[in-house]
C-alpha cells in the first residue's frame, strides 16, 4: 500500500514538472526564434524547423544595426519615462482608492466597488474615443502626459489593494486609533507597509503592461521623437526595415529584453504579492 502511494506521488509530481516544461517551452518559443534569428548573420533558415533555432555564425551585428540604423535609445527612454510615471500613478491612486474600500464604512460603498471591477469586464477599445475627445479638449494630444494620464486609474490595482487592505488584522488598525492615529496615517505608515509585497506586485504588473502598451501611445502620439518602444519599433519594422528579417527579429529581443531582466529579479515579489492578494 506504502509503495503504491509512493509510486502515484513519484508519478504525479513528474507529470506535474513535465507538463510545466513543456508550458514553459511553448511559452518562450517565440522568443527563441527570434533570439536565434537575430544572432544568426544567415536568415535563410528562418522557416526550416527545427534549423531555426540553432544560428548561422552567430554575431551581435544585427542588434548594432538596431542601435544604428533606428533611434532606438530614444524610444527606449520614452518608455522608460512613460512606465516611470504610470506605475507611480497607479500605485498611487489604487492604495487611495483601495484603502477606504477596504477599511472605511461609508454609504454606497460596496456599489462603487462593483462599478469598478465591472469596469473589468469592458474591452479596452470602448475607452480610446473618449479618452481621445478629453485629452483632446485638455490639450493634452502628442504629450507624454496625454499618453500616461488615462492609463494611471485601472480597476485591476484598485481590487489588488483593496483585497491586500482587508487581510491586513484590524487589531493593527484598532491599535492605531487608540494611540491617535488619522487615516491618512494608518494608511500610508501602517497599511503600505504592510502590504508593500501587493504594490510591489502591482507596480511590476503595470511596469509590463505600459511597457507593452501599443495601441493608446500610437492613437495620443504622432511625433517620432516621442513614441515608445513598441510604437516606434513597429513603425519602423514595418516601413523602411521591414524586408530586413534579421533585423526586425534583433529589435523585438532588443524591446523584449530591458522588461524580461526586470521582471527576473522581481518576480519573488509579484509572486508573494499576488498570493498575499488572493488570501
Amino acid at each position: 500500500m506504502a509503495l503504491g502511494k509512493t509510486a502515484r506521488t513519484v508519478i504525479g509530481r513528474t507529470l506535474h514538472y513535465a507538463g510545466l516544461v513543456l508550458f514553459a517551452i511553448f511559452t518562450a518559443f517565440p522568443f527563441i526564434w527570434a533570439l536565434s534569428v537575430g544572432l544568426s548573420q544567415d536568415a535563410s533558415n528562418i522557416w526550416i524547423f527545427p534549423r531555426a533555432f540553432w544560428p548561422t555564425d552567430p554575431s551581435f551585428g544585427w542588434f548594432i544595426r538596431v542601435f544604428h540604423e533606428m533611434p532606438f535609445m530614444t524610444y527606449l527612454g520614452n518608455s522608460a519615462l512613460m512606465s516611470f510615471w504610470t506605475v507611480v500613478g497607479v500605485t498611487v491612486v489604487s492604495v487611495l482608492a483601495g484603502y477606504p474600500l477596504a477599511r472605511l464604512k461609508f454609504a454606497g460603498r460596496n456599489f462603487i466597488f462593483v462599478a469598478i471591477i465591472a469596469t473589468m469586464m469592458l474591452p479596452s477599445e470602448v475607452a480610446l474615443v473618449p479618452n481621445f475627445i478629453t485629452m483632446k479638449h485638455l490639450g493634452l494630444l502628442n504629450t507624454m502626459t496625454g499618453a500616461i494620464l488615462p492609463n494611471i486609474a485601472g480597476a485591476f490595482g484598485i481590487f489588488l489593494m483593496r483585497q491586500a487592505f482587508e487581510a491586513v488584522p484590524q487589531d493593527l488598525i484598532d491599535a492605531a486609533r487608540v494611540d491617535g492615529a488619522t487615516e491618512l496615517q494608518i494608511m500610508w505608515r501602517i497599511m503600505v507597509p504592510v502590504c508593500a509585497p501587493s504594490i510591489a506586485a502591482l507596480a511590476i504588473f503595470t511596469l509590463v503592461n505600459e511597457w507593452n502598451d501599443y495601441l493608446w501611445p500610437s492613437i495620443v502620439l504622432n511625433s517620432k521623437e516621442k513614441l515608445p518602444l513598441a510604437v516606434g519599433v513597429f513603425n519602423d519594422l514595418t516601413g523602411p526595415f521591414a524586408t530586413s528579417t534579421s533585423l526586425v527579429m534583433a529589435a523585438i529581443v532588443m524591446t523584449i529584453i530591458p522588461v524580461l531582466i526586470f521582471f527576473a529579479f522581481t518576480q519573488r515579489y509579484f509572486v508573494s504579492g499576488l498570493d498575499g492578494a488572493v488570501k
